[in-house]
């Protein structure tokens, strides 16, 4: 048996990210043992992170429950896998619980069963992460020791002998040989500072209590139409005993009396698309023109390796978004989606993407895909308000549609999929040498919202209920894209203003909740963990870079880079705050496909401890 010297890691945060990195540890641990202490810093138990166990059932996760684990399997990860657990499907499925006919209450016993591409609430995810951690601590091996403390970390220091040691709030001093900050989206719960008008939230969570000062009758406008503006909508009307019912006329709401009067806009003017219905066997095919090798091939011709995005990888994406719209049609037409998506590879291995898509063009004619990734209505001028809001009912209504046809039956869908199918390509756009500076302004700018509006929308039921309380008069939109906002001078309402109609409009509205929630940049957060790693120069920031994206600038391996531009080989940076060194790095892993939170966790934990990760599989 190889032997090792005692070694010790800090994991600051204790959410999923945290809990990847611990379940890491423990798994090559028991493959290969090795004396070794973690000690685990959060003031909440392992697991949950800020998904709350007290929330109601009508806040719900927007992943299908199928498609979220704590638990590694060999398709996820590169090293061992020796600790095997349940997806949350599998785990609400053993417990008996059950969906009732409301679509979001989950009971035991009562309802319909749980199926595979449910939409549940996000408490759920909170125990189940909460059991998923007891699983996994009372699988580790004698020889690691788990020390946890029930308080914040408020910096890391250089220690003595090449380790690094965490300060507690507490006083205590930890010294250890690799530290992980994991702390997520650390600040979300966390109230805000106050407005400067107590009619205006600027952070509507926790919920519902956030929005408690919102009377019923009230008029309150919801800037936003995301997933946090759905939050929002559903808190103040299912939150607030009203109902939707469903019979052969489509879907009704049934106020309770207690909801306030909601105006609904953002700046875009444009609704957010929903999730699509996942048929159970869906394929996801490989890529044919957005594909690694294409993009090491554009670096190889720069000699900084970086990326022009706009000029060199949005006609990738376009061209794959289009291949998979034609795939779905051929699919249609051979009777068979995985022997279209075979024929399409073989063609595309002879002739190229490029006569690939002329030729399935030429057969099947356009697609709506040119445009989608730069739509804009800001130039466009609207006759009234009329006019828009008839306009917008009716794309949400066609895009409802197709989200009911589903993945696989839906071209539209199937070619939008694509920026979620291969997130992993997109990811190596951003991951280090990245792209130029200005691509990373426009990547993490116009490009991120978008793909966040068309593909990570709301839970189709959701689109529906909006339609629903817009016909109640519950909903009403407000004055067309781009409004403007004028803040109150004293105690009078808040305006909205068009800016996009022919016909001028102005609403008036009592409140105003920002419903786009973005946490603070590491240095302009004083007082916390990040801002005080950042304020002392341990790690900085892209602002460097002379790009809006403030993200924490790290190594592929997830090492913070100091003030200087040097790599700190024992401090390691893993989750949201990294967004900008790489790109989307806030989700629960899923299970049976590579996982990019526990491959992160591995490369970072085979550059800091290396003796500890020998044993692949």
């Amino acid at each position: 048996m190889v032997k090792h010297r005692p070694v010790s890691v800090a994991i600051v945060g204790a959410g999923s990210r945290g809990l990847g990195v611990f379940e890491r540890l423990v798994a090559h641990c028991l493959a290969q043992p090795a004396t070794l202490t973690v000690h685990l810093i959060d003031p909440q138990p392992l697991g949950a992170g800020f998904h709350l166990s007290g929330q109601p059932d009508h806040l719900l996760l927007n992943t299908v429950c199928a498609q979220l684990s704590a638990f590694a399997d060999d398709r996820m990860v590169d090293g061992p896998v020796p600790v095997s657990g349940p997806s949350l499907h599998a785990w609400c499925r053993d417990r008996d619980l059950r969906l009732a006919d409301d679509g979001y209450t989950v009971r035991a016993g009562e309802g319909r069963e749980i199926q595979p591409n449910d939409f549940l609430p996000r408490r759920l995810l909170s125990e189940y992460l909460t059991w998923a951690a007891a699983e996994i601590t009372a699988a580790a091996p004698e020889h690691l020791t788990l020390r946890e403390h029930r308080t914040t970390a408020v910096d890391i220091r250089p220690g003595a002998s090449g380790t690094e040691t965490v300060v507690l709030a507490d006083g205590t001093r930890i010294d250890a040989d690799a530290v992980f900050v994991t702390v997520g989206h650390h600040s979300l719960y966390v109230p805000a500072e106050p407005a400067p008008d107590p009619r205006l939230v600027t952070r509507p969570y926790p919920l519902p209590e956030a929005l408690d000062g919102i009377g019923p009758g009230e008029r309150v406008a919801v800037l936003g139409m995301g997933l946090t503006a759905m939050d929002v909508i559903a808190t103040l009307t299912l939150g607030r005993g009203g109902t939707h019912t469903t019979s052969a006329h489509g879907m009704r709401y049934l106020p309770s009396g207690r909801e306030p009067l909601i105006v609904l806009t953002n700046r875009s003017g444009m609704p957010s698309r929903s999730r699509p219905r996942l048929h159970p066997g869906r394929m996801r095919f490989v890529p044919l023109a957005l594909t690694t090798e294409r993009l090491a091939a554009l670096r190889a011709r720069r000699a900084d390796r970086r990326i022009d995005f706009t000029a060199e990888v949005l006609p990738l994406i376009e061209a794959e978004m289009e291949l998979a719209y034609y795939r779905v049609l051929l699919g249609r037409e051979m009777g068979d989606a995985t022997d279209a998506g075979l024929e399409m590879a073989r063609r595309c291995a002879q002739a190229g993407h490029e006569t690939l898509r002329d030729e399935l063009h030429a057969r099947f004619g356009g697609t709506p895909v040119p445009g989608l990734l730069s739509a804009n209505l800001a130039d466009r001028q609207w006759t009234g308000y009329a006019a828009y809001r008839d306009w917008f009912t009716a794309e949400v209504a066609a895009d409802l549609a197709e989200a009911r046809d589903g993945l696989g039956v839906s071209p539209l869908k199937e070619a939008l999929e694509v920026l979620r199918d291969h997130r992993d390509v997109l990811r190596a756009v951003i991951d280090p040498p990245g792209v130029d500076d200005a691509s990373l302004a426009a990547f993490f700018g116009e490009f991120a919202s978008t793909v966040n509006r068309q593909v990570i929308g709301p839970q189709l039921d959701r689109s529906a209920e909006l339609l629903s309380l817009i016909d109640a008069g519950i909903v009403r939109l407000g004055p067309g894209p781009q409004p403007k906002i004028v803040a109150p001078a004293g105690q009078g309402p808040w305006r909205l203003e068009s800016t996009c109609l022919a016909e001028p409009l102005r609403m008036e509205v009592d409140h105003v909740v920002q419903a786009h929630v973005a946490e603070p940049s590491a240095d302009r957060a004083p007082g916390t963990l990040l801002g005080t790693l950042v304020a002392a120069g341990r790690v900085r920031t892209l602002a460097h870079r002379g790009t809006t994206v403030h993200g924490l600038d790290v190594t592929r391996e997830g090492q913070g880079i100091d003030r200087t531009g040097t790599p700190q080989p024992r401090l390691f940076f893993l989750g949201p705050h990294t967004e900008g060194s790489s790109y989307y790095n806030h989700y629960v892993p899923s299970p049976g496909a590579p996982s990019r939170a526990l491959l992160d966790a591995e490369r970072a934990l085979g550059t800091a401890l290396p003796e500890l990760m020998t044993r692949k599989r």
